[in-house]
């Protein structure tokens, strides 16, 4: 029983430690956003040479330019692969955190915890074949430090599977993947906590939507915060995110092999 209240105990630290890392990174964000937003920020920074473009256009610049370098591959694939490069990256991410959270806790209940997402790997497995990329793999997480990071470590390619992906593929199936991966941990993190967390990644979703060629209108209901929302309302509104992105990848798909 003592061994038991310990366990508990120690999993409580951890999700309490869990909450603050990653809502300190959100204010973070937000504090950058805000500072440069702030009126003559701009200005100042082109002044000193820190600054050639404001940071959407520099965006969209580099949006077109991946376009340009991923117009080959998009006219000779079959119908899917954009929705696979996108549904590769969410699978794997989604099960990785499930995974992840128990990274505290004693074998066995690791273990149970792979065992549970095996499906979703799976899939991921297959989406990866589809793109001929190799073998795909949760990133490994033995401490609360690489569980906090999971996210970011997805966005810094640290399995190096994005990288092989552009290969592979094109750039913009690399976003696309970047871009599931993101919108994965965080409707993780709200399935896992059943709508009481949500702190969406708003940054790198944004940036990998708009290089992957994905309107705003489709990637923007990714990264809103809860507002006067019941925890059930936060699940059903990312869920409806999240097969808004999907449908619009797959309508993509569509028109791409017409």
């Amino acid at each position: 029983m003592a061994q038991q209240r310990s366990f508990f105990s120690e999993t409580w630290r951890v999700l309490a430690y869990t909450l603050a890392i990653a809502l300190s990174f959100i204010a973070l964000e937000r504090l950058q956003l805000a500072v440069f937003n702030l009126p003559g920020t701009a200005v100042l920074l082109k002044r000193f040479g820190l600054l050639d473009a404001r940071p959407q256009d520099a965006l969209q610049a580099q949006a077109e330019q991946v376009a340009a370098d991923s117009r080959d591959a998009l006219a000779r694939l079959p119908q899917g692969h954009r929705m696979a490069a996108l549904r590769l990256g969410y699978d794997l991410a989604y099960a990785n955190y499930l995974v992840a959270g128990y990274a505290m806790a004693p074998p066995q209940v690791q273990a149970n915890a792979r065992r549970r997402v095996e499906g979703q790997v799976a899939e991921a497995r297959r989406h990866a074949q589809t793109l001929g990329v190799g073998q795909v793999d949760l990133l490994p997480a033995t401490s609360l430090k690489q569980f906090t990071e999971l996210c970011q470590r997805y966005e810094a390619d640290q399995s190096g599977l994005a990288a092989r992906i552009e290969k592979q593929v094109s750039p913009l199936h690399r976003h696309l993947y970047l871009l599931g991966a993101q919108a994965g941990c965080e409707a993780a993190r709200v399935a896992d906590t059943r709508g009481l967390h949500s702190l969406p990644p708003a940054t790198p979703i944004r940036r990998n939507a708009v290089l992957a060629g994905i309107d705003e209108a489709h990637w923007l209901p990714l990264i809103v915060e809860p507002r006067d929302e019941t925890p059930a309302q936060v699940m059903q509104r990312y869920a409806q995110a999240v097969d808004g992105l999907m449908a619009e990848v797959a309508r993509q798909d569509a028109g791409a092999s017409r």
